[in-house]
């Protein structure tokens, strides 16, 4: 949707698993129709611990806790698909229940680049001073003194005689409630502080950006031992035995291949991109704002498709019995379509190519 000089984009993204038939959930045991003494068990799809789920698990996840009697007397299947509803129908916020994350892009043309890098500063500036920020180069207000501040601006009576007056008790109202922002201004200051939130300049993708940054709370993450990077196959927590030269194992349980080691880069700050400026261009909105949060394209997870059998004999009372184990190949998350970092950046280096 837009206007003249603003354009708002409404971006989701698909989760694979929402594609995966739910008997794949699960382990799935057949035996062989030439020989019964042959089990062939098909492992559960292992998804990464990390990735974001459907919106479609969650409102199974609160229909079966309703079922089973879990939830509050008040919560009932109406009220469910009334929250249903208004997470994934309400206009300018649609989203699919096979998304994992639906959010805007918000592209607004300033008159210059002067004015539309001030009003991406501002966005930052709010976030740590309210609304006692410059006001935009270019708005040209009668009687209008030279250092007023956004703030002062928003509360004097220069602006009401060019609001319509069907609209002026919403901005009576935005008045009180700048009052009250003010008013707490002190207090969210000394608490910015505290949490160590500053606001900086630099440049993203080539564009000049403003943005928050705040120390990282997460520890940094401690060195896994290579006996820990496997999974198991039956899920039970039990151990493989040996492998022979062919590939085979004794017994019925095989292990996963372990996920490749990565390096991921640790910070210890964490960073919110709040705009871009591109000429007199600002892009912004909250897909923005979470980017540096998201994984990279080369996570390891475990293929949604791609498979290889693991063979395994057993001898009981002298007679030989064979499990055939389909297991998941390693993979990456940019391979299986999970969200990651790069997609999300190559949307913003699209529209910037655009905008050129």
């Amino acid at each position: 949707m837009g206007s003249e000089n603003q354009v708002d984009i409404r971006v989701y993204h698909i989760n694979p698993l929402a594609k995966i038939d739910p008997k794949r959930f699960q382990d799935q045991v057949t035996y062989s129709k030439d020989n019964p003494d042959v089990s062939i068990t098909k492992l559960a799809i292992q998804a990464p611990g990390r990735g974001m789920r459907p919106m479609d698990d969650f409102k199974k996840g609160m229909e079966a806790a309703i079922t089973s009697g879990l939830m509050p007397p008040e919560w009932t299947p109406e009220k469910l698909d009334k929250l249903w509803k208004g997470m994934t129908s309400t206009p300018h916020g649609e989203r699919p229940g096979e998304s994992d994350i639906a959010n805007d892009i918000d592209i607004i043309q300033y008159q210059d680049e002067e004015t539309a890098w001030q009003a991406l500063k501002n966005k930052a500036l709010m976030q740590t001073q309210g609304f006692d920020v410059p006001i935009p180069g270019g708005v040209m207000i009668p009687g209008m003194p030279k250092n007023m501040t956004m703030g002062g601006l928003l509360q004097s009576g220069m602006l009401k005689n060019l609001i319509p007056k069907e609209h002026l008790d919403k901005f009576e109202k935005m008045q009180s409630a700048i009052k009250e922002v003010g008013k707490q201004m002190p207090k969210i200051k000394q608490d910015l502080e505290k949490r160590g939130v500053k606001y900086g300049e630099g440049k993203y993708l080539g564009c000049k950006t403003v943005y928050l940054e705040s120390p990282n709370l997460t520890p940094p993450p401690e060195a896994k031992s290579a006996s820990s990077s496997g999974a198991n196959v039956s899920g039970m927590g039990m151990g493989g035995k040996n492998v022979d030269a062919f590939g085979k194992r004794e017994g019925h349980i095989a292990h996963l291949d372990p996920l490749p080691k990565m390096a991921e880069p640790y910070s210890a700050t964490n960073t919110m991109y709040l705009g871009l400026l591109f000429k007199n261009f600002v892009i912004d909105g909250p897909l923005l704002w979470g980017i540096e949060h998201l994984p990279s394209g080369n996570t390891p997870c475990y293929s949604l498709t791609q498979t290889k059998e693991v063979v395994s004999t057993d001898k009981v009372e002298g007679k030989i019995f064979r499990g055939i184990t389909i297991v998941p190949m390693p993979s990456t998350f940019a391979k299986e379509g999970y969200l990651y970092k790069e997609e999300v950046e190559e949307i913003y280096k699209n529209i910037i190519s655009k905008l050129k």
